[in-house]
């Protein structure tokens, strides 16, 4: 069952509930346990895939092989990607007292490091940082992007100007389908998927969607009239949302005012009614927005594990 599977049984409509009969392919690749080495990383390359397991004659999975593949790998990538890394991070406070949240280390590293290696691991070479917070601070470690194998240019805020609205400023570098993200993210999203499923869907706009679970703390009714027809005793109920990493094509710069305070869900709400192609797309991969000190600290945890070399 790949992630592949998952987004696309998603997008049919199936929820997170729904068995795998039906989604799953039946006919996996997999090593036998004599592999050679060789023969895995041909493998891994002809594929395109990171993970295949290694089974016994009769199927048991004896363990698993990952691999993750050098940035030469992947073709250059000349579309855009525009971090907003401007926040004051006010709910980190007081970490973020003298350093902009995008510079907080989880693991050995600051955030933006790890966004900026996978950035470039996947093939994307132009960065636009839109700064505000502490702009000498991330200038000073990012420079012109060179230790990272990037191109950074960057657009400081004076004033506030909303999720999006800074967008306006670096119109001039945005001539094909750009990437926005935002820079307090940490994910496993290959993101040339993303722009990929842009362009194929020939979107104008694509909204990374992650899931989100909420929990009522009470016995929800369902009634009809007066009539109880059941009571669901503190159900959870799970809702696909924004997750901070957005495809736009350049035809939608048009909808964003100058030097006024204006957010993605503006633009969003415009985009539509102008009729314009809204679409969302699965982030099924791990995902964790660190606006809070335990989103920090759950980020922390999991590091290692899932980032590491």
């Amino acid at each position: 069952l790949s992630d592949g599977d998952i987004r696309r049984a998603i997008l049919k409509g199936k929820s997170t509930d729904h068995t795998i009969e039906g989604i799953f392919f039946n006919n996996p690749i997999s090593l036998s346990a004599d592999y050679l080495s060789v023969n895995a990383e041909n493998l891994f390359k002809k594929k395109r895939i990171s993970v295949v397991p290694v089974t016994d004659s009769s199927q048991k999975i004896l363990k698993l092989l990952t691999w993750s593949p050098d940035s030469e790998d992947y073709s250059i990538i000349e579309n855009h990607v525009v971090l907003m890394v401007g926040g004051l991070g006010t709910r980190l406070a007081p970490l973020t007292d003298h350093t902009p949240k995008p510079l907080l280390k989880v693991g050995d590293k600051p955030i933006l490091e790890t966004i900026l290696e996978r950035l470039s691991l996947f093939g994307f070479r132009n960065v636009v940082l839109c700064t505000g917070y502490r702009h000498e601070d991330i200038v000073a470690f990012c420079g012109n992007g060179e230790k990272f194998g990037l191109k950074i240019s960057y657009f400081n805020e004076n004033q506030r100007l909303g999720t999006i609205g800074a967008i306006k400023k670096v119109e001039e570098h945005l001539r094909k389908p750009f990437l926005v993200m935002n820079g307090d993210l940490l994910t496993l999203l290959n993101y040339r998927n993303i722009l990929n499923y842009h362009i194929e869907n020939k979107s104008d706009l694509t909204i990374g969607s992650t899931s989100h679970q909420m929990k009522v703390p009470y016995g929800v009714l369902e009634i009809d009239g007066i009539n109880i027809r059941q009571i669901k005793e503190k159900p959870t109920y799970t809702f696909r949302i924004s997750g901070g990493i957005y495809v736009l094509d350049p035809s939608l710069l048009e909808f964003i005012p100058e030097d006024v305070y204006f957010d993605i869900t503006d633009l969003m709400s415009k985009a539509l009614k102008g009729q314009r192609k809204l679409t969302a797309f699965p982030i099924e991969e791990y995902w964790m927005d660190i606006g809070h000190h335990d989103d920090y600290h759950q980020a922390n945890s999991d590091f290692n594990d899932l980032f590491s070399a």
